[in-house]
């Protein structure tokens, strides 16, 4: 055999070596982790999460946040994927006094931890009271003609209760479709016998019993309260619709059908289309609100506070102009079942022009000194906690980030050990329309009826991990929290 030939079979030969080593090698990691697996499996998930966890941290080059521990899927929350609302309702303005009727209807759709789909449809009817008073005159005629100026100062109570209806696992949404349909037909026929005097209430009566939908008990029973507060400057002139609130947007960049896009920041100005109107106005808002809710499917009953501020602004002459419109509301809510407080939950909402940004931290309470401790502090101002203020609450997002440290109050440190955050980011849409006409001039008199709804759904959320060894709680993604 010629030397260069004999050369040649040896490199062959060492790298056939070579080759079948590392083959080996792979071979038996494998076997393994197959053999350590099956043993793992019946020491429960943690072992194997644990393995699954430290294999995506070096597939993803140590981004912690690309990666989920079995401890941070302890602590991974729900996710409220879509919300709407809509209502509609009338209002008489005599003198300084307000009264007035709405229905509305709510729908959300949330998905848990373990994926199961829940969508729930929500109908209240309310009443209002109020007084106020303005400077003003004008017509409106929705989408056909708008004329006035006016400035106004409103106080209003509204007191509200309703039905809820849940619809779970895979054919949720196409229950809740069908049910919703059958729900509205009702109320509209619940609006004639209530509202069209003796001969309204006779007729719908009779075409109830005829041919009125069929409506199953519901599992949540619902009472709200609430106590709001605005003032407002506008003026307007022109022919076609108007958006004297601010809340009609267009799609910003994260509609776009590609997903979100550098080269589209998007329009936050307001609606897409050049308005026949000259308009200005600037409006602020505040509201207190109680909800309290009876699940019968479940035991639980809640109870939650809200305090919420806003400010719309924005000027219009032939085209669309600056607009603007800014929210902020934070709630708690109290969660008892069989006599005993099982849950806190806090969630701090902020709307800027298009976009709505939710943080929710719920918080279980698995044993009676949880609760004790929990009550002590929200409930007994002497002992450091916020006494009868629990509003104050919500002027942060509770979102348990850092270790609080050694000085921690008995909440602080439960919501860091075991607090289920998370931020959700949502395309939020809102339009309001009024028909009527009314006269101010220190003292009011007119008639208006209002259409308002508004949406939002997920487009991106995260959740907040477990404590890690530096103190810290870490956001990892939430890929399914999508509306």
């Amino acid at each position: 055999m010629a030397r260069g030939e004999q050369s040649a079979n040896i490199g062959r030969t060492g790298r056939d070596h070579g080759e079948g080593a590392v083959n080996h090698l792979v071979v038996m990691l494998l076997l393994a982790l197959v053999a350590g697996a099956l043993v793992t499996a019946s020491l429960g998930g943690w072992v194997v999460g644990g393995i699954r966890y430290a294999i995506c941290r070096v597939a993803n080059a140590g981004d912690a946040a690309a990666c989920e521990s079995p401890r941070d899927r302890e602590l991974r929350p729900g996710c409220l994927t879509f919300l709407s609302s809509d209502s509609y309702g009338g209002v008489i303005d005599v003198l300084i006094f307000r009264v007035g009727k709405d229905y509305s209807f709510l729908r959300t759709t949330t998905i848990a931890p373990d994926g199961t789909k829940t969508v729930t449809i929500t109908a209240v009817k309310g009443g209002t009271a109020g007084v106020g008073t303005g400077v003003g005159v004008g017509i409106n005629g929705g989408n056909l003609f708008n004329l006035g100026a006016d400035a106004a100062v409103d106080a209003q109570v509204r007191l509200g209760t309703g039905d809820g209806w849940e619809f779970t696992g895979p054919d949720a949404e196409r229950n809740a479709d069908e049910f919703e349909g059958r729900l509205r037909e009702q109320y509209q026929i619940d609006a004639v016998k209530e509202n069209a005097g003796p001969l309204g209430w006779i007729g719908g009566s009779i075409y109830d019993a005829v041919a009125g939908p069929d409506i199953p008990d519901p599992n949540i029973r619902r009472f709200e309260g609430e106590f709001d507060l605005s003032g407002s400057l506008s003026a307007i002139a022109g022919i076609g619709p108007s958006d004297p609130t601010g809340r009609h947007r267009k799609p910003d960049r994260h509609t776009d059908p590609r997903g979100p896009q550098p080269d589209n920041p998007g329009d936050t100005r307001g609606s897409d289309s050049v308005n026949p109107n000259a308009q200005a106005w600037v409006g602020l808002d505040a509201n207190e609100k109680a909800i309290m809710q009876v699940n019968d499917r479940t035991g639980e009953t809640s109870v939650t506070l809200s305090l919420r501020g806003e400010v719309s602004y924005g000027a219009n002459a032939g085209a669309d102009g600056p607009q603007g419109r800014r929210q902020a509301t934070g709630a708690v809510t109290l969660t008892r079942k069989d006599g005993k407080l099982t849950k806190v939950t806090f969630a701090q909402t902020h709307i800027v022009d298009g976009t709505a940004t939710v943080v929710t931290t719920e918080l279980p309470l698995r044993s009676d000194e949880q609760r004790r401790a929990v009550a002590e502090y929200l409930l007994d101002p002497a002992g450091g906690g916020p006494g009868g203020r629990l509003l104050s609450l919500t002027w942060d997002d509770m979102a348990p980030t850092t270790d609080p440290g050694p000085d921690a109050t008995p909440l602080q440190r439960l919501l860091y050990d075991q607090g289920m955050s998370s931020r959700i980011e949502y395309e939020y849409d809102q339009s309001d329309s009024n028909y009527g006409a009314s006269v101010k001039l220190g003292l009011r008199l007119g008639l208006n009826v209002a259409l308002s709804d508004s949406t939002r759904r997920a487009i991106g959320a995260e959740y907040l991990g477990a404590p890690a060894p530096d103190g810290r709680r870490q956001y990892l993604r939430m890929p399914e929290c999508r509306g």
